[in-house]
């Protein structure tokens, strides 16, 4: 009998210890998990994201999508008997980098265009605005072309992705750089 009573005496201590053993690594995952918490609270808050206005500011983010489908619609688009006007359109919605990266690519423009009586029409189908803050955007465009050479009758077309940066500049957004995306 004492055998059995000091099995019942026992057995409640050690019941006793698991609940404290449990309760300890109960509290220590808890705390950690706090600890993370608030961890991640803090990258958050301090992360760019934060000040990415294309998350909160739908009327922002409409206004710059809006103004750079124009320019893009505007700029990649020419016809072989007026490409004056297209250079002429480009200097008002580009700056910057861009200037100089449409001068390289509307040089062959200038010389074949004319010559195979080509006339682009791009239209841009989508764009996403990856990030925006007061006076810079960068956005991720879609466009689909459609190329016709009037000398051959011939039509094709052909899809665009690309990303371009923007500047808010005298009431307006300017594209700053086109990033064909390592083509």
């Amino acid at each position: 009998m004492a055998a059995i009573s000091t099995i019942g005496r026992a057995f409640p201590r050690t019941a006793r210890i698991r609940l404290v053993v449990l309760l300890g690594a109960l509290t220590m995952a808890l705390g950690g998990v706090a600890a993370w918490s608030a961890a991640k609270d803090g990258a958050l808050q301090g992360a760019a994201s934060a000040d990415n206005a294309a998350l909160s500011d739908n009327a922002r983010t409409s206004e710059v999508r809006g103004q750079i489908t124009t320019a893009v619609n505007t700029v990649f688009s020419y016809n072989y008997a007026d490409v004056a006007k297209t250079e002429k359109a480009a200097q008002q919605l580009l700056t910057g980098k861009a200037v100089q990266q449409y001068g390289q690519l509307f040089a062959l423009v200038r010389k074949q265009a004319p010559e195979q009586k080509q006339v682009l029409t791009t239209t841009v189908t989508d764009s996403a605005v990856k990030s925006l803050t007061d006076d810079r955007a960068r956005l991720l465009v879609f466009a689909d072309q459609r190329n016709t050479r009037t000398d051959k009758n011939e039509t094709s077309y052909s899809a665009a992705v690309f990303a371009v940066d923007a500047i808010h500049t005298d009431g307006k957004w300017k594209i700053t750089k086109i990033d064909t995306l390592g083509a």
